[in-house]
């Protein structure tokens, strides 16, 4: 009996462990690509890098690796009958495409979108003015064409 646990962990679950490790490694080195590229592009764009944008890597991390944790709990459950973490190695990858698309986005693209998200925050805080400038546009248009029928019935 011993024997059997002994090769399982061995086989098994060293295999697991190291496909899990693996996968671990990935989502370290993907998030630390997109870190790195994040910076250079904040520098381009001239944006200040500040201890509130670093933090977001860690709530990234958060995001990333609370996930992958219940995903290996699980992958470790089911390893007697799935022969490699399956869902952990998902995550992983998962994980990994979404930094290589932050990666590959464009820093003016970035910028267009932030600007349009300050248009639209400008716009949402000003919403009275603009429907009241609105009103008042369309009342004036109304009166111009009110006072042209007038004029040109009268003559």
């Amino acid at each position: 009996m011993n024997d059997i646990i002994e090769t399982f962990i061995h086989d098994h679950l060293f295999l697991h462990l190291v496909l899990i490790a693996v996968s671990m490694t990935a989502i370290i080195i993907a998030m630390g690509i997109d870190f790195i590229s994040g910076i250079q592009k904040a520098k381009q764009r001239g944006e200040l890098r500040t201890s509130k944008k670093y933090k977001m890597t860690a709530t990234k991390a958060k995001k990333y690796f609370n996930p992958f944790l219940t995903l290996v709990m699980i992958d470790l459950i089911c390893c007697i009958v799935i022969p490699f973490p399956v869902f952990a190695m998902l995550w992983a990858a998962y994980c990994a495409f979404c930094e290589f698309k932050s990666v590959r986005e464009k820093s003016w693209e970035k910028a267009e979108l932030r600007k349009a998200e300050k248009t639209m925050s400008i716009i949402i805080e000003n919403k009275d003015d603009i429907a009241r400038l609105a009103a008042q546009i369309l009342f004036e248009t109304q009166k111009e064409k009110e006072d042209k029928n007038d004029t040109g019935t009268t003559e």
